[in-house]
């Protein structure tokens, strides 16, 4: 059934299929090529993949004179932005999209002809489970038709539910009503200016006119803005962009333009600026449920401006959030992004049983310790001073010559007053106490 007439189908258009790329020697241009064309014609479509693409064309038939005529022009859309692209015309989901991934061009299925349309394909069209599709193959089966022709009620007893599902889909029955895709939500300003703009004040007030309207088209769809990317056009044609990533999300324009003057103040753009450009990367907006008796935290607007004011004011990689490093060398840690995640339990909250914690002294105190047997028997040192009671150790630790060469031998000591860490640099050849233990 390569084109059928249609008969009654003007009465009751069903779903459409546009696919593109398997039969075509050349991929798509884009992995949206076909959710672009398909919503030239109607909003309602479905795409869990770049393709095939299914569309709700229920009503379009006034907007043309037969589902052919329909077909036809969305087939010359496809082929626009696709070489090759098959297009199925038909009253159920399931018959579009099988006859679009094995028929080349056009293809309109009569009302009530579904099943004899999918009758010669082969059952691997079908979208059924791999392990269905083993025991199918084991019984023989290999054609759509020969699935379809099996009664009901003899699957149901040898595959239980699954079967009658099977004998329907097999039929072009639809297992489940369509699911639109909801568009892709882009929120964009472009702003070009009349004449060029040189220096940062006078931008700042042209750049409130490109974040007071994105703001608000956040606001209205409920997102705020994870990131910004800002691209500005100078006048030499170079591109001067930007993007930041501050710790928390937000949707306040002057949140925003506070980030923006300083980044560029930062990475000034060199030439005056003709046009402006601001992307926004969206996400829900947070639920933050405030307690009464908790204080009050800062909110994560005002966070991400102290944050970028003080990476202002420090090197680059000295300002941000400490993060442990994989390594054996004692107190190596790297500045990373701060970004505040969920609040929760630290591990000596969370944990079932107590634990020793270390609380370091910064610098450690140089130490006088004298050995008995080789370990230690008497500490010295600044508000730490006693007999070693018992002892623990030694451990000792070397590595990163490359970098930074260490040579360490630690000792947990129980004195009178507490229980300490204490080390032995053993490339310097003195003692430091490093921590009490609590």
């Amino acid at each position: 059934m390569g084109e059928g007439k249609g008969g009654g189908l003007n009465q009751r258009l069903g779903s459409l299929v546009l696919f593109g790329g398997i039969h075509s020697p050349e991929p798509l241009p884009s992995p949206d090529t076909l959710v672009q064309v398909s919503r030239a014609f109607t909003p309602r479509i479905e795409a869990a993949a770049p393709t095939p693409v299914l569309l709700d064309l229920q009503g379009l038939s006034r907007a043309w004179p037969s589902p052919e005529a329909l077909g036809r022009a969305l087939l010359e859309a496809a082929r626009e932005r696709a070489r090759s692209v098959n297009v199925a015309l038909a009253t159920t989901r399931t018959a579009a999209m099988v006859l679009a991934r094995s028929r080349e061009g056009l293809t309109v299925v009569p009302i009530g002809a579904e099943a004899q349309a999918l009758a010669p394909l082969p059952l691997s069209l079908l979208d059924i489970a791999p392990e269905e599709a083993d025991l199918l193959a084991r019984f023989g089966l290999r054609t759509i038709g020969e699935l379809a022709a099996l009664p009901a009620h003899g699957l149901a007893a040898r595959l239980g539910e699954s079967g009658p599902r099977l004998v329907r889909l097999a039929r072009g029955e639809d297992p489940r009503p369509l699911v639109p895709a909801p568009p892709a939500e882009r929120f964009e300003i472009t702003l070009d200016l009349e004449w060029p703009v040189e220096g940062l004040e006078p931008f700042a007030f042209l750049l409130q006119r490109v974040l007071d309207p994105l703001a608000e088209a956040l606001r209205g769809r409920g997102r705020l803005a994870a990131a910004l990317d800002l691209e500005l056009l100078l006048v030499d044609g170079r591109v001067h962009e930007r993007t930041l990533r501050p710790a928390a999300p937000s949707a306040l324009p002057r949140t925003w333009r506070t980030l923006l003057l300083l980044d560029l103040e930062a990475h000034p753009p060199g030439e005056a600026i003709q046009r402006v450009r601001v992307c926004a990367e969206p996400t829900p907006a947070r639920e933050t449920q405030f307690s009464l008796l908790d204080p009050a935290q800062p909110s994560p607007e005002k966070l991400a401006e102290t944050l970028a004011r003080l990476h202002e004011f420090t090197a680059g990689g000295r300002g941000g959030a400490a993060a442990l490093l994989d390594s054996h060398r004692p107190g190596a840690f790297a500045v990373r992004n701060f970004a505040p995640g969920p609040a929760r339990l630290s591990p000596l909250e969370a944990a079932p049983f107590p634990r020793l914690a270390l609380r370091a002294f910064r610098p450690p105190l140089p130490a006088e310790v004298r050995l008995e047997g080789g370990a230690p028997a008497f500490v010295l040192a600044s508000g730490v001073r006693g007999a070693v009671l018992d002892r623990a150790g030694p451990w000792r630790a070397s590595g990163d010559w490359w970098d930074e060469a260490y040579s360490r031998e630690e000792w947990d000591v129980t004195l009178g007053s507490g229980l300490y860490r204490i080390f032995r640099d053993r490339l310097r050849g003195g003692w430091f106490v490093e921590g009490e233990l609590d």
